[in-house]
């Protein structure tokens, strides 16, 4: 399955080892700004702000940024190593 046609689905990055649960994610134009990765009681994966609340990535980014995201929520959130999660989820393709 390409995922670039897919839809980007935290869940199934976690699921495939890609990101790991409670690894932390951080807004890459303010990395002060971060979440962590963690697993709701229905078994999908969400993010946790500072203040606890869980959200997607995407009302994440939103928040960070003020405004809706310019281009896809995922260029905007990065792990420690600097990878963008955009870049994590196309990773499979540009294996191929």
């Amino acid at each position: 399955m390409s995922k670039k046609k897919g839809k980007f689905d935290l869940t199934e990055l976690v699921h495939h080892g890609l990101l790991k649960e409670d690894e932390k994610l951080f807004f890459v134009s303010d990395p002060s700004k971060f979440c962590q990765i963690k697993k709701m009681p229905n078994h999908e994966f969400k993010v946790i702000d500072t203040t606890g609340v869980a959200t997607t990535v995407h009302a994440f980014a939103q928040a960070c940024l003020g405004m809706e995201p310019p281009e896809h929520a995922s260029k905007w959130l990065r792990t420690a190593s600097n990878k963008t999660l955009y870049e994590i989820w196309h990773s499979e393709d540009q294996a191929a």
